[in-house]
């Protein structure tokens, strides 16, 4: 009965001991977009991926951080978790030179989280040049990798965190696959081609892709993200859709039963993200909406980038709510209730904080959070 017991207080002592958090959102930070104008010395900072722990009751807060490449290029899908948070996927598709000028890279880093507050580097692998969307099946044993600059998308399956390549798909050249989505069924995924204005539908199948059909959507679409039952694909187009004005950004929502456009609303120029809440009824879209690159642009002080909120019935949008963000602002994520919002504004290098409570978005000025370098790319293991 002593030994019983002392294993008991042993055991409760263990676990009392390991961090306990609330949800926790994964930013990616690019130091690499020196900028003249920005205010601050023409040098880089550091790269890295933090780890943030929020609610929609809690100030988010950086818990860990590691400096590995992350990127701010492309669409804000730079970075994907597994479900369980054990690992998490970062794409580099950019590099110093040895002449000090960026380059195109290809790596795809694997960061183990075993504890959030001190990541760990557990593998390097090779992608497509310019390795930039990043998408992992529910299971989290299949990740596909946009290769923007060699127009490829590769398939990676994954055991024990450890990623070996299996098949890599060529697209048509100048297709640009910026994002990639796998849908819930997992034998099925969409590639994003802003260079042709195409989204290629794809089989996997073990550790092999194959194409099976394309179809037309937006001009330039960019970054996306699929409904929970994979009949909708939500995707943001630069340079808007059929039924909307020429060249103002949209986001559009197709059937992918069909491969046809049911749905579209115009949200302003560069819609950087889309993402759902975690119970598929609200869709947020980051619009850059003209705002400034970089502090001392002439429009910094009047034009300001957008929040904006829609309801999702089956395959429609419905307009809900605009707030005003920062500037040239990247990635959003919900908490996991659904009532909070993190965007991240990579001119002002920080992360804001919105509550939404189904009608109205309400932002805490008093819970934003400094990033040392632009923050590019965020997720949480429900949000895209």
């Amino acid at each position: 009965m002593a030994l019983r017991t002392i294993l008991a207080g042993a055991c409760a002592l263990m676990f009392s001991s390991l961090p306990v958090f609330a949800d926790l959102a994964i930013s990616g930070q690019d130091g690499k977009q020196v900028r003249a104008g920005d205010g601050l010395p023409m040098v880089p900072t550091p790269d890295s991926v933090a780890m943030i722990e929020f609610s929609s009751a809690k100030a988010p807060k950086v818990i860990g951080s590691i400096n590995v490449c992350s990127t701010q290029m492309g669409p804000p899908s730079a970075l994907a978790v597994a479900p369980d948070y054990s690992f998490v996927l970062a794409t580099c598709p950019q590099k110093f030179g040895p002449d000090k000028k960026l380059m195109p890279e290809n790596t795809v880093s694997v960061i183990g989280l075993d504890n959030p507050t001190h990541p760990k580097l557990l593998q390097t692998v090779q992608a497509g040049q310019g390795a930039t969307g990043v998408f992992l099946n529910k299971k989290a044993t299949i990740a596909l990798v946009t290769g923007v600059g060699d127009d490829t998308i590769t398939l990676f399956t994954i055991k024990d965190r450890q990623l070996t390549q299996g098949s890599q798909i060529k697209l048509e050249a100048k297709a640009e696959p910026r994002d990639v989505i796998i849908a819930p069924d997992g034998a099925t995924a969409y590639a994003l081609r802003f260079g042709d204005a195409k989204v290629t539908k794809l089989a996997i199948k073990s550790d092999q892709l194959s194409r099976v059909a394309d179809f037309d959507v937006g001009v330039q679409p960019d970054g996306g993200s699929i409904s929970h039952d994979g009949r909708y694909l939500f995707v943001n187009n630069f340079g808007g859709a059929p039924t909307t004005t020429k060249g103002v950004g949209a986001t559009t929502v197709t059937d992918t039963r069909t491969g046809k456009i049911v749905d579209a609303a115009e949200v302003g120029a560069l819609p950087e993200d889309v993402v759902q809440s975690p119970d598929g009824k609200y869709a947020a879209v980051v619009v850059g909406n003209g705002s400034a690159t970089v502090r001392n642009a002439p429009n910094y002080n009047s034009v300001f980038g957008k929040l904006v909120l829609f309801g999702i019935n089956k395959g429609s949008l419905t307009h809900i709510a605009d707030a005003k963000i920062g500037h040239a602002c990247q990635g959003a994520v919900f908490s996991d209730d659904g009532k909070r919002l993190l965007v991240q504004c990579s001119v002002e290098r920080d992360i804001r904080v919105f509550d939404f409570d189904g009608k109205t978005l309400t932002e805490r000025p008093e819970a934003v959070l400094p990033m040392e370098s632009r923050p590019g790319a965020m997720v949480t293991a429900k949000t895209r």
